[in-house]
């Protein structure tokens, strides 16, 4: 039960990496405005910052993906790592350099880095955390 349930957190993740990565690549205008408010906030020029938030979840997806195919609990662990900062790091971007932030993307973050934690807490508890498989 336990191995379904972390396959069902791994696809929730990859799903939503996904979704929320294609209008950022696309250049869909919802996301061109969006980063453009952190572009006025940060002074990281928007385009940039979208393609490379885009090419980031993408990557992420990609890494778990690649993680659960050859059964690598060593790259699960780096992209579980990498999602947790990724997800912190969107957190205090909407709450901070956002004018209105978007309450439903702070709640999806914020479900996102609670999975990360686990995930992680999990390899550690089993004391798997410093193997290399």
């Amino acid at each position: 039960m336990n191995v379904i349930k972390e396959n069902i957190l791994n696809a929730i993740t990859i799903i939503i990496m996904v979704f929320f990565a294609f209008p950022k690549l696309t250049g869909i205008p919802r996301s061109i405005e969006g980063f453009k408010q952190f572009e006025i906030a940060l002074g990281i020029p928007a385009t940039f910052f979208r393609i490379f938030t885009g090419i980031s979840e993408v990557a992420l997806a990609i890494l778990l993906i690649i993680a659960f195919v050859y059964k690598k609990q060593t790259l699960e662990k780096i992209a579980f790592a990498f999602l947790l900062i990724t997800m912190l790091s969107a957190i205090l971007l909407e709450l901070l350099a956002r004018p209105e932030p978007k309450l439903i993307l702070v709640a999806i973050a914020i479900f996102l880095a609670i999975g990360a934690i686990y995930k992680l807490n999990k390899t550690y508890n089993n004391k798997t955390w410093y193997t290399i498989k």
